[in-house]
């Protein structure tokens, strides 16, 4: 059951779903839900990768700030990531 913080675990970690969008050859959003969870359900922890110029990653941050399991996937790019 997913909540507003957190997320309860009726099965394994491995079982998460992972969603990644990229700009070109680079992942920019990176995704996490509880399986089944559709792509407009709040109910994803999403991510922000940034890079430098030689792409090395940076930074990760979450949407909104928080790393709960509560974001809509489809939104990811109206977030703002802290």
């Amino acid at each position: 059951m997913v909540n507003n913080n957190s997320i309860s675990f009726p099965f394994s970690h491995n079982d998460m779903q992972i969603k990644v969008a990229y700009t070109g050859n680079y992942p920019v959003y990176i995704g996490r839900a509880r399986p089944g969870e559709l792509t407009s359900a709040s109910g994803w922890q999403i991510a922000k990768v940034t890079y430098d110029s030689n792409y090395n990653v940076t930074a990760l941050q979450f949407a909104s700030g928080t790393n709960d399991y509560d974001k809509v996937w489809d939104d990811r790019a109206t977030y703002t990531y802290s």
